[in-house]
């Protein structure tokens, strides 16, 4: 029986009678907690359920899914279908406290498990292949839109700071035509693009691969969407769809990555950022020092 157009919850009915009993207590699972599905890895799904990644992998199929990655779609979709960011943001609020004392504790709990979920989700590999693609990049391009493309600015802000050549792309329309024109031979592209990314967002990707510039990724879940089109993806979480979105991993993400690239050539780093004192201070001088002109 075809299971391709049936939820998660019509394709367990359909082949229940089909699973083992580790398989139907894993679906099981997968129907109760659709948000546990959605953006944990296949690994920290296996941890808690205490079976192994592969078994989890195999349920998945059962049901008829190509692996994880195409359950996790189907979830995702469906929780963004009915949660606007208005409803996500009175969520969030709903499970704080009055109290001044219990709401930052409780908001600051949220960050530090998104950012352990980053660290755990951040594979050492993976971090020194993205370093070394921007570090040895003639120029970084760093696009986002939204939100997004402001960290993408401040990114390549620092970084040009640092003495590497960055450009910010956040244009749409007809800018962002012009903005890819520009794409060369030894560019980089770190793009901060989501799974659920506008149309912009998948042709600045599908650019990229056309000219042959290799692609760090920076997304919010595990996902073979952009597996075609990226070199390295990095996993920065920012909460279930159900809650107010956080953009704290993201951060701290970009933040790594600069540092990464500074350690590669410290001394480079360490003049350029000197330079930038220097002529900041020179700028700041002169703006202090600069009163109103009085007729002689």
């Amino acid at each position: 029986m075809s299971t391709a157009a049936l939820s998660l919850d019509e394709r367990v009915a359909a082949r229940i009678g089909e699973l083992s009993p580790s398989e139907l207590r894993i679906a099981a699972f997968m129907r109760a907690h659709p948000d546990d599905v959605a953006f944990l890895s296949v690994t920290g799904l296996a941890g808690k359920l205490e079976t192994s990644d592969a078994t989890v992998i195999r349920t998945a199929q059962a049901l008829g899914y190509t692996g994880i990655p195409d359950l996790r779609r189907e979830l995702i979709e469906q929780l963004r279908a009915r949660m606007s960011p208005a409803l996500r943001l009175s969520k969030s609020l709903e499970g704080l406290s009055r109290s001044p004392d219990a709401f930052l504790d409780t908001a600051f709990e949220t960050q530090i498990e998104l950012l352990r979920q980053a660290r755990q989700a951040l594979q050492p590999e993976s971090f020194a292949k993205a370093v070394g693609i921007l570090a040895d990049a003639r120029r970084v391009l760093a696009f986002g839109t939204g939100v997004a493309g402001h960290l993408a600015a401040v990114f390549a802000t620092r970084l040009q700071r640092m003495g590497h050549d960055a450009l910010s792309i956040n244009a749409t329309g007809a800018a962002l035509a012009d903005s890819l024109l520009t794409m060369r031979t030894r560019d980089a592209l770190l793009a901060l693009v989501n799974e659920q990314a506008p149309t912009e967002s998948k042709l600045v990707l599908e650019e990229a691969r056309r000219r042959g510039l290799p692609v760090v990724l920076v997304t919010d879940t595990q996902s073979a969407v952009f597996a075609e089109q990226v070199t390295v993806a990095l996993v920065a979480p920012r909460g279930d769809a159900a809650t107010f979105k956080s953009l704290s991993t993201a951060g701290v993400l970009l933040d790594v990555l600069l540092l990464g690239v500074a350690a590669r050539a410290p001394g480079a780093a360490l003049r350029a950022m000197e330079d930038f004192g220097r002529l900041r201070a020179q700028i700041v001088g002169q703006k202090v020092n600069a009163g109103p002109r009085t007729a002689d």
